[in-house]
């Protein structure tokens, strides 16, 4: 029976436990928070921050795709008006506790399997080419495999009394009503902010400012296109790919159809399409291009939407395109110098309170991580070309400094995402971790 050590309990850590249990391995998981299942996506507690992927594909398992949604049915928990349907868009920490029960029951059982820890990885090293990891209490633990499933790495800036980092607050902020904020970013964080400002009664304009001024997309309900190989350009530059996607859009739209069907008709392609461009084409695309993904890919839940165009048609919420220049203090507030993406004129604008929205760490070479910084700083890892994560092979094995990937320690999910792109949301790891479950349990 082999053994293996998971670093991270959030969602990539939990689905990659269950996949190894159920094919017999012994599993040792790692979780600093003791939230099973949480991590940053999931550890909400307002019951309106929703999913933004349908019940019905939210599934941990690719081989029971409608395991997530019978969850839903049999668990008891009260629907939202109307019911639970697969096409339903379900309070992320509804999610939380699907995962959490992935674990659970093996726990409730006795299975001996599984131990799980609340304690911190600070170190990983090979003794006799075995892997061992040492936590923050100094206690040593060894296993055939360790996998690192940390998930999202958190933006790397200083908060204080007046300013809150959205990926470290849950999404809850204690914020008079009265006192006017400002957002940096305008994605999804920005919407889950917004939304918890307005359940707590916020009566004062709420300023979101991001360099483009982009809200993400709302959801419809769209059959994906069927893009076939052969329709696509692989391995051309990233110009003549966007100008064969934009050909699909205006076709489909033309002919009355929706530009999302091409969007996620994109999906069985997209981490081959990544693959295929050329380093200096992945950064354009991160520089220039992603913001404009994000949103049409990325998009909102009908009712998140709804309440955010309520909020915008009313003044409540007002969205501003522009490059930061500066923050400083002001006596009790805060002075935000920006100039305006159409033009040279600054606007300075005074708020009470700031919150910073604007992602993950765009740099995974800096990350403050300690389980994640000593595989780096002890050679057997690497970043991938463009820095946004473990350069890993199409194993998942993590390559170390000299390029190599002779260890047995393996990456999932967004720490993968420099090298497959689309990989941060369930139905991309689930299919991750059923693929190296099988590679891992087939000799066993």
């Amino acid at each position: 029976m082999k053994s293996f050590i998971i670093v991270g309990g959030g969602a990539s850590g939990v689905i990659m436990a269950a996949q190894l249990l159920r094919r017999g391995g012994r599993v040792v998981l790692f979780e600093l928070t003791g939230q099973i299942g949480a991590g940053i996506a999931y550890s909400t507690e307002n019951p309106n921050h929703l999913l933004n992927v349908r019940a019905g594909n939210m599934s941990a398992f690719p081989d029971d795709p409608d395991h997530f949604f019978n969850w839903l049915q049999a668990c008891g928990l009260p629907p939202r008006e109307g019911g639970w349907e697969k096409q339903s868009f379900v309070p992320r920490r509804l999610y939380r506790n699907y995962l959490e029960s992935l674990l659970q029951s093996y726990l409730d059982a006795g299975d001996r399997r599984l131990v799980i820890h609340q304690d911190e990885i600070v170190d990983t090293m090979l003794e006799a080419g075995k892997p061992i990891v040492v936590t923050e209490s100094g206690k040593r633990f060894s296993a055939d495999v360790v996998i690192f499933a940390t998930g999202n790495e958190p933006s790397v800036t200083s908060s204080g009394s007046q300013v809150s980092e959205y990926w470290t607050s849950n999404g809850m902020f204690d914020i008079a009503p009265d006192q006017t904020v400002a957002i940096f970013g305008t994605g999804l964080s920005m919407v889950d902010s917004v939304l918890s400002l307005l359940d707590r009664g916020h009566q004062v304009p709420i300023h979101a400012i991001s360099r483009r001024g982009l809200l993400p997309a709302r959801h419809t309900v769209v059959v994906p296109a069927v893009i076939e190989a052969d329709e696509l350009s692989f391995g051309a530059p990233l110009s003549r790919l966007m100008q064969t996607v934009r050909v699909m859009i205006r076709k489909t739209t033309k002919q009355g159809g929706d530009w999302r069907s091409i969007i996620d008709g994109l999906r069985p392609h997209s981490q081959k399409l990544w693959h295929h461009l050329s380093l200096a084409d992945k950064q354009r695309f991160l520089r220039h291009l992603r913001p404009w993904w994000d949103v049409h890919r990325h998009r909102m839940a009908p009712e998140v939407a709804d309440r955010i165009d309520k909020a915008r048609q009313t003044g409540q919420l007002i969205i501003r395109s522009g490059y930061l220049q500066s923050v400083s203090q002001m006596d009790t507030d805060m002075l935000i110098r920006y100039r305006n993406r159409y033009g040279n004129d600054v606007t300075e604008l005074r708020v009470s309170t700031i919150i910073d929205c604007r992602g993950g760490n765009l740099c995974f070479s800096v990350t403050r991580n300690r389980a994640l910084l000593s595989l780096l700083e002890r050679g057997l890892a690497r970043p991938d070309q463009t820095d946004l994560g473990f350069d890993v092979t199409p194993e998942l094995k993590i390559v170390n400094a000299m390029g190599e990937a002779a260890n047995p320690l393996y990456a999932i999910g967004p720490l993968t995402k420099g090298v497959y792109w689309e990989v941060t949301a369930i139905p991309d790891i689930r299919v991750q971790a059923e693929k190296l479950a099988n590679a891992l349990c087939a000799t066993d």
